[in-house]
């Protein structure tokens, strides 16, 4: 049976091997293609990537560069966004969404908010990997200095490894509260870009009602619920309304 085991894992680990090598294959021509000025070759292949479930904030960036390339607004934004997701820090994500992001008609004014819901809401906006991360390193280090103070004898460096042994221990506990908030956090705050030039939003979900004001492509909302056909949303300057579900692609 442990013969069987072994081989059936060894077969998985091959398939996912191939691939994988297939992808970064499939990856390294859709980058050649965007090198050549061919972006929707380039594009057509980099979503091909996708839809067999290899992510990276690599891909993203790539895919909004050349949806950028073709001035398709909204789906630019739609994959800085997650690309910034992925790596939230990263500069060039950071300049180049800059960039689309004048492109946008909407000029929407962020209502002013205080410094802790700021610092807060940064703080949810980190992956959760990351938090999840930082608390493995916290554990490892938990160990190591606990080890450390066991076999050591010298009084000057029990006090060094009990302060590290301290803060090990509230890094890896405070990063698996932060780990579970910002989880918390990123399903109740649900985001989408608009993808249609133009929509206009209604005060209920019918075309009957009406019409509160326009929005146009690459806007960033937040979804508030969903009935049917149709979302109701929420913009940074407080303005909320109902928009079809075709119209943007949730993040």
């Amino acid at each position: 049976m442990a013969i069987v085991k072994n081989a059936i894992s060894l077969v998985f680990l091959l398939f996912y091997t191939v691939v994988f090598a297939q992808q970064e294959i499939v990856f390294t021509e859709a980058n050649d293609f965007y090198n050549k000025g061919e972006y929707n070759k380039a594009i057509e292949l980099y979503q091909k990537v996708l839809k067999n479930k290899q992510h990276s904030a690599e891909l993203y960036f790539n895919l909004a560069n050349a949806y950028y390339k073709i001035q398709e607004i909204g789906q630019s934004v739609y994959y800085y966004e997650k690309a910034l997701e992925l790596s939230p820090l990263d500069k060039d994500i950071q300049n180049n969404y800059a960039f689309a992001k004048q492109n946008r008609i909407d000029v929407i004014e962020v209502v002013p908010e205080g410094v802790l819901k700021r610092f807060y809401k940064k703080l949810m906006g980190y992956p959760v990997n990351l938090w999840a991360y930082v608390s493995i390193i916290g554990s490892f280090l938990f160990v190591i200095g606990f080890v450390l103070f066991y076999l050591s004898r010298d009084p000057f460096k029990r006090k060094l490894l009990f302060g590290l042994w301290v803060v090990s221990v509230l890094t890896a506990l405070i990063s698996v509260v932060i780990a579970f908030s910002a989880n918390s956090f990123k399903k109740s705050h649900i985001y989408g870009v608009l993808l249609v030039d133009e929509i206009a939003v209604q005060s209920e979900p019918n075309l009957r009602s009406e019409k509160l004001f326009k929005l146009h492509v690459g806007t960033k909302v937040q979804v508030l619920e969903s009935v049917k056909d149709w979302s109701k949303i929420i913009l940074k300057d407080g303005k909320s309304g109902w928009i079809t579900i075709k119209s943007y692609k949730k993040l």
